[in-house]
């Protein structure tokens, strides 16, 4: 198990077995400061009874992938099942790609430290009715302050700032509630006006009246007459912390009408090893006592990290770890979360929507790597497909990379056999040895190898390219497996003299008639760009987009627009894993069946671990049908 926290942390490893292990999609092997942003939102989440050889469980915020990454911890999210909880009395289902930075996020873990389920649990939901200029906003009856601490910076998706965000747009909001009950986003995420219409509310209950079956939370007034009341049972009381759901608007008087209430109650059993964080609530300084949510932690016997037990503060940002017993969590140790240290993000994945060295993205999150210092490479190298680790932090939503590494062979030096994942490479031919096959790519260690069976590729031309057409000097993506640290290269790509189509995808927003924003780069269209599902009337702010753009010079160009996630079947964005057959493998974490799909820019045989593809189909007993498969790497 990789050991991956600092002190208050080792030492409740050491106590209980925390694990923080790598996993997933390529998990991180190097040192990781604990808890690089304060939990989202100080609420008290339902949690597992542990099987009876143990489990954990975690709650925070999303900060990097490889596995998933919560507030600095690694943990394997390789088996794990996604949900984002809307309705709290329903179940929900998601895959990976639901799971993403500054995200509020619970996760149940096995006796094997490996993630069982990961779900996301926004804060807010509904549609902003007004605008705090520079400040925030108001929804749903709540308060939303865009953060400006270093320590808990903001993540956009849909919006690059604030200013970009209107009145009437629909919003999910994670984060944390100040004392004053204002939610501190840690994620803002403006949605597709077309989308159905719900409202949920995180918060804590007060003015109930049983007989009008209302409640308030924060500045809403909630109706609960018609809701369904979880768990079964459950009596509602002033100070429980809650989560109400609705399907209809909120009304002009300021109601919400739920279907759906649910106590967030702690149901965890003793032994349950757990690690929380938020803010600090109902502190008793003599007991070392206090809240996170309607966790009860006893911190009388725990270190701590950043500060002292005096330093502990109604509102203070913690970190907490330990260990259930009873009706409390007793702390092993106590982080403070307090500086622009704490708000590193770690990304480990294949490179897409690559326009250039300050504009791609790795699993999903928005990357600028201008100022960074690259290893295992050079800038020349990047492209879509390559794998690569890098860490930074958040401004306005994107990650401004700090160290960005080539990733090249794992060890396989101690054995004939390939590492299962096709890996990608991007660069110029150097030091080709026409007798053996062997060469190199400029900027690159990775020792490769041309073999009887690899495929010649032109990138955009129908002149059909043969191994002849191989030499030093020429610009190529490379693919294969490594075996014994020699990648034995499957198919050359050489790259196009003239500009190639480059494929985005993302949340529109600052729409005109003219351009766009996508990637928080800027695009022109005109009524004349190619549309699919949809007219030019559905490009509008909060829209999901795939977008094939031509750069010229500065300029993107949108040469077609495809409106994404209005229709029902569900689409999927990831590397490859776990791949057995066309019928069977997953993207994304989620388990896929291609058997009947069309392929685009690619074919069936070229299903492998570590090929980035998009998926659309649906889903069936689990299993994504899938109708369509594309190729983006």
């Amino acid at each position: 198990m990789q050991q991956r926290l600092k002190f208050w942390v080792v030492a409740f490893v050491a106590s209980v077995g925390l694990c923080a292990c790598g996993g997933g999609s390529g998990g991180s092997s190097s040192a990781t400061p604990v808890a690089t942003t304060p939990t989202s939102v100080p609420t008290a989440v339902p949690t597992p009874t542990p099987a009876p050889s143990g489990g954990a469980y975690a709650q925070g915020t999303v900060t990097g992938f490889g596995s998933v990454i919560i507030d600095g911890v690694t943990l394997d999210d390789s088996s794990a099942s996604f949900k984002v909880e809307q309705d709290p009395s329903a179940s929900s289902t998601g895959t990976s790609n639901d799971i993403k930075l500054g995200m509020k996020v619970e996760s149940d873990q096995g006796s094997d430290d490996k993630i069982k389920t990961l779900t996301a649990l926004p804060e807010v939901y509904g549609r902003i009715s007004e605008l705090q200029v520079g400040v925030g906003f108001k929804l749903a009856g709540q308060t939303v302050k865009v953060s400006t601490d270093a320590a808990a910076p903001t993540v956009f998706e849909g919006a690059s700032v604030l200013a970009d965000l209107l009145v009437g747009d629909i919003v999910e909001v994670h984060g944390s509630r100040d004392a004053a009950g204002v939610i501190v986003a840690t994620r803002i995420e403006r949605k597709d006006p077309a989308s159905a219409v719900m409202v949920r509310v995180v918060g804590v209950v007060s003015a109930l009246d049983n007989t009008a079956k209302t409640l308030l939370v924060s500045g809403l007034t909630v109706n609960f007459s018609s809701a369904k009341l979880r768990p079964e049972g459950v009596v509602l009381e002033n100070g429980q912390l809650i989560a109400a759901w609705s399907d209809q608007a909120i009304s002009t008087a300021g109601l919400m009408s739920a279907k759906a209430v649910k106590v967030k109650k702690p149901q965890a059993g003793d032994g349950l090893k757990m690690q929380i964080g938020g803010l600090v609530a109902s502190l008793n300084g003599t007991t070392l006592s206090f809240k996170l949510g309607e966790v009860l932690v006893d911190a009388s016997k725990a270190k701590f990290e950043g500060g002292v037990a005096a330093d502990l503060a109604n509102g203070k940002a913690v970190r907490v770890g330990g260990v259930w017993q009873t009706d409390k969590l007793v702390a092993v140790g106590v982080k403070f979360v307090k500086d622009s240290a704490d708000a590193k993000v770690e990304l480990k994945g294949p490179i897409t929507d690559y326009i250039s060295l300050a504009s791609f993205k790795v699993r999903g999150a928005l990357v600028d790597a201008s100022t960074a210092k690259i290893e295992g490479g050079t800038a020349d190298n990047l492209a879509n497909g390559v794998l690569v680790k890098l860490e930074g932090s958040i401004a306005s939503g994107v990650v401004s990379a700090k160290s960005l590494k080539i990733e090249t062979s794992t060890d396989t030096s101690t054995s004939s056999k390939p590492d299962q994942s096709v890996r990608t490479f991007s660069g110029e031919v150097k030091d080709y040895v026409v007798s053996n096959g062997k060469f190199t790519l400029a900027g690159i260690s990775q020792a490769m190898q041309l073999t009887d069976k690899t495929v010649y590729l032109n990138a955009s031309s129908d002149k059909v390219a043969v191994k002849a057409d191989f030499a030093n000097g020429k610009k190529v993506t490379i693919r294969g497996e490594v075996v014994a640290d020699v990648l034995q290269v499957r198919e050359v790509k050489f790259t196009a003299t003239k500009a190639e189509p480059i494929r985005l995808s993302g949340v529109v927003s600052g729409v005109s008639s003219s351009q766009f924003k996508l990637n928080g780069v800027l695009i022109l269209w005109s009524s004349t760009t190619l549309i699919e599902g949809g007219t030019s009337a559905s490009l509008v702010n909060g829209v999901k987009v795939e977008v094939s753009v031509l750069k010229s010079e500065d300029q993107l160009q949108a040469q077609k627009i495809e409106i994404k996630g209005r229709a029902s079947t569900l689409e999927v964005k990831g590397a490859l894993s776990d791949f057995v057959s066309v019928s069977d493998f997953k993207v994304a974490g989620q388990k896929t069946d291609a058997s009947k799909a069309e392929f685009k820019d690619g074919k069936s045989s070229d299903l492998a671990n570590g090929r980035v593809v998009e998926v659309k189909g649906t889903l069936s007993n689990g299993v994504l049908i899938a109708t369509r498969v594309s190729f983006e790497d």
